[in-house]
């Protein structure tokens, strides 16, 4: 394969997506009425071997784009070279409601557009998501991730690194050592544990169970719904702007939060959107 190739793939249907990628950037770019998927790969400074090595291939219903598993020296010097200078930059179009399955090690991931359910990990890539058609699970040991829109589940698991989700319509469970969650809205249920991070939740519609060692949290409840609260800190002070005059008329749809955090605010607030 020549480096800077641009590869193409006749479509007969949706198919599967398969990144792997060490060090650099894949741009996942998901278009209706595709005729065919294409791959174009562009080396950075000094890694024009690499490229050429690079598998790109379709085997049934599957696009594999591999860059081939470096190990020992290299993996280890690329991470330290001067921005820009090490890995190669993929940009991959593919069908609307492509199923991604993603690994990096330093490589950043970027979707646009709409895919179905995605698995993406890294060890220290930037991972940015434009809308997930099913369920999303998320691995990074050190990095940030951002995700408009899951209209399925969120698993979310990290060593450190913050993780913002504009809107959730499943569940989201997320686990951290160190970082901060973000949602705007989530419609399932969230349970979220963090040694010591932050817990931010713009609008809730299900049960709520957040416990962190130490970090702030704050859990924005919509109107008209009973909520059954526990909530505890152990250094912090507990806030709720919740209108205390307000009285469900019914406990249908009753939802449930428990917060705990043992150094942190804990804020209660009147969700914007509507229930």
């Amino acid at each position: 394969m020549n480096a800077g190739a641009t590869h193409a793939f006749p479509l007969s249907g949706p198919i599967n997506l398969s990144v792997r990628l060490g060090h650099g950037s894949a741009v996942v770019v998901a278009m209706d009425d595709l005729a065919e998927a294409t791959v174009e790969i562009t080396p950075r400074e000094g890694t024009a071997d690499l490229a050429e090595r690079m598998t790109v291939e379709m085997s049934g219903p599957t696009l594999t784009v591999h860059a081939p598993r470096q190990g020992g020296l290299a993996d280890l010097i690329a991470p330290w070279r001067p921005q820009g200078k090490a890995g190669v930059d993929v940009v991959i179009t593919v069908p609307s409601g492509t199923a991604l399955k993603a690994a990096t090690f330093t490589a950043s991931v970027t979707t646009k557009g709409r895919l179905a359910g995605a698995d993406v990990a890294t060890g220290s890539g930037t991972i940015t998501l434009d809308e997930i058609d099913g369920d999303l699970t998320l691995r990074y040991g050190s990095a940030d991730s951002s995700t408009e829109r899951v209209t399925g589940s969120v698993v979310v698991r990290s060593g450190s690194g913050n993780a913002r989700f504009g809107e959730v319509l499943g569940d989201l469970v997320s686990g951290c050592g160190n970082g901060r969650l973000e949602v705007g809205e989530v419609r399932g249920n969230v349970k979220a544990r963090s040694g010591a991070g932050e817990a931010h939740l713009d609008a809730v519609h299900g049960d709520v169970d957040l416990a962190s060692g130490s970090g702030p949290m704050s859990i924005g409840l919509p109107a008209g719904v009973p909520v059954k609260v526990d909530v505890t800190t152990g250094s912090g002070t507990v806030r709720s702007e919740l209108p205390i005059e307000e009285r469900p008329s019914s406990k249908a749809g009753a939802i449930t939060v428990r917060a705990r955090t043992g150094s942190g605010d804990v804020r209660l607030f009147r969700a914007a959107t509507a229930a």
